[in-house]
């Protein structure tokens, strides 16, 4: 796979090997996405969830799941009453 390097939501630079990620999620800040690793570490950068997958040549029908990427059940379109 694919090593890239993320910019963290302090500043700093931290490299990112696709073989050792399990997950993608979006994160709680705009435009942050939380990078799940195999040993159980997870890092968030400052960037968008595709464009994490696209450049660590994930594919996105592993890893672009939108039911995970939900943090609270009472923030969906289905308690509409409209």
């Amino acid at each position: 796979m694919t090593v890239s390097t993320f910019e963290t939501p302090d500043g700093d630079e931290i490299e990112i090997d696709g073989d050792d990620v399990v997950g993608v999620k979006v994160g709680k800040e705009s435009d942050t996405t939380i990078v799940e690793l195999e040993d159980g570490d997870e890092i968030i950068v400052a960037a968008g969830k595709l464009e994490v997958i696209a450049e660590l040549d994930l594919d996105p029908l592993l890893h672009d799941d939108p039911d995970e990427d939900v943090e609270d059940p009472d923030d969906t379109l289905g308690d509409r009453d409209d």
